[in-house]
């Protein structure tokens, strides 16, 4: 079924339980989520489709979780399909279409924590009803903000500054959901930003900012060259004043793309192609040297900044089909199986 009359965005599922599960969506641009809370048991034999619809709509969306990446939309489009057919006049009535597009720039804090309306779909006396509910009526516990971590590997440079995330305002949203990555103006200049909803107890956010001051202590130490956009700050909670961001260099990209992902190879010269190559080799060299994982290396993670010269994003983890083998994962060995994928897409002498 389109979608074609509201703007409609899946930013969250909490699945994989039988008894509960839930799905958050940016609907009209409002945040709503929906519980779900099985009517009884499922029973293992009984066809998902003769199930109440609140049980068929947790199967779908525990399905989702663990559905590889060329299923999950499939499996998306159908539990939106069942649940707008009965909640979708409650939905728009709780958060109608703009007439115009949102053009406001929101500020960070707003972005990660919005305000959000909660419902639950239920099967009563045979028939399924949307009611909204309050936020401890739910599957999930309602959202805090995050405190300060404190066994955590990660130690804050005092030399860099923080900027509540109110005060920051966002331009352009690559990544949204509970993990963002954003484009921000902050002191007269463009920042990226990666920011958290749970601040360092997102194993992904901690291992970056490791990284990333790693990188720029060796730098200052020792002069040694690795191609990554320099750390500029940290994101702080508007209230619990925990970290749970950073702002970065932003790099502006070359006229040819903005990754390597993004470039016709076939367009560029040999000379270009071997320098990247050369320049990834020696970046992943040097990031071992002073025991940094680059992790999910590949080619959407190097970037190519104005001057035709690459540069290596995202050290917060993790390994991507095809380039990395899984038992290699946040290894040297994983590392230098990526840069040999990536210099074969290269084309160029391995």
């Amino acid at each position: 079924m389109a979608h074609e009359l509201d703007d409609i965005r899946v930013v969250h599922i909490n699945a994989g339980d039988e008894e509960g599960a839930d799905i958050t969506l940016d609907y009209n641009a409002r945040r709503i989520t929906i519980s779900f809370f099985a009517s009884s048991l499922p029973n293992k034999d009984e066809p998902l489709h003769n199930s109440p619809i609140e049980n068929r709509i947790i199967g779908l969306l525990s399905q989702a979780v663990i559905a590889a990446d060329e299923d999950y939309d499939d499996v998306i489009n159908e539990a939106l399909d069942v649940l707008l057919l009965v909640g979708r006049s409650s939905f728009s009535q709780a958060a109608p279409p703009m007439r115009q597009p949102h053009s406001t720039a929101q500020d960070l804090q707003s972005m990660l924590y919005p305000e959000s309306l909660n419902f639950r779909l239920q099967t009563i006396n045979g028939k399924a009803q949307i009611f909204q509910i309050r936020a401890d009526e739910g599957v999930a516990l309602p959202d805090t903000p995050p405190e300060p971590r404190l066994d955590t590997i990660f130690q804050p440079d005092h030399q860099l500054s923080c900027y509540s995330s109110e005060d920051i305002l966002v331009q352009y949203i690559f990544v949204s959901g509970s993990g963002i990555v954003v484009r921000v103006h902050v002191d007269g200049r463009d920042l990226l930003c990666k920011a958290s909803r749970a601040g360092l107890w997102d194993s992904g956010l901690e291992q970056e900012l490791v990284a990333l001051q790693s990188i720029q202590g060796a730098i200052a130490r020792t002069g040694v060259t690795i191609r990554a956009p320099c750390l500029y700050a940290y994101v702080i909670h508007a209230h619990s004043k925990a970290i749970i961001g950073l702002l970065r260099q932003w790099v502006p990209s070359s006229s040819r793309g903005k990754t390597l992902r993004d470039i016709n190879m076939a367009a560029v010269p040999l000379n270009n192609r071997l320098k990247w190559a050369d320049q990834v080799r020696q970046t992943v060299a040097n990031l071992h040297s002073i025991g940094v994982i680059w992790g999910d290396g590949k080619p959407s993670n190097i970037i190519v900044n104005e001057n035709d010269d690459i540069e290596l994003i995202d050290f917060a983890g993790g390994w991507s089909p095809g380039w990395v083998d899984k038992p290699l994962a946040e290894t040297v060995e994983g590392d230098d199986q990526a840069v040999g994928r990536i210099v074969r897409f290269l084309g160029v002498p391995a």
